[in-house]
């Protein structure tokens, strides 16, 4: 549930991207506050690419060349975003939410590992969705 509802979120306003295929328990994505959307935009980027409509129309897994290409300089700037985003999510006690690059990208990520045996219902994911955006969106 959680990946639909970060996909459905970046085909909505490119705020949420995965960064590769989701695993079992552990979902690695992206937030591109609107300044860092806009640069993207302007490049001829578009961060709705790594929702994957594809995936289910054709009815085959996503490729790790299906997802976004973060450029150098944009991913520097998200190394700035990711670390200020998760201080302010920590200082409010929001939530206290892991981030990294992964081995074949430059960009970091943000990491959600879904385990143990806590119901986690669609308004907990809309809750770290939304929480993200509210504390990130000037960044």
């Amino acid at each position: 549930a959680f990946v639909e509802d970060l996909r459905r979120r970046g085909r909505a306003d490119g705020s949420f991207a995965l960064a590769c295929k989701p695993w079992l328990f552990n979902v690695n994505f992206f937030y591109f506050p609107p300044r860092i959307r806009r640069i993207l935009e302007a490049r001829g980027i578009a961060a709705t690419k790594a929702t994957h409509d594809n995936d289910a129309v054709n009815g085959r897994e996503a490729e790790n060349d299906d997802f976004i290409e973060i450029p150098d300089d944009i991913a520097q700037d998200l190394a700035n975003v990711s670390v200020l985003l998760k201080l302010r999510l920590h200082e409010a006690g929001e939530m206290i939410i892991p981030y990294q690059p992964l081995n074949n990208q430059k960009a970091d990520c943000f990491r959600l590992v879904l385990a143990g045996k806590k119901d986690f219902g669609i308004n907990d994911i809309r809750h770290i969705l939304d929480a993200m955006d509210k504390y990130g969106n000037d960044l």
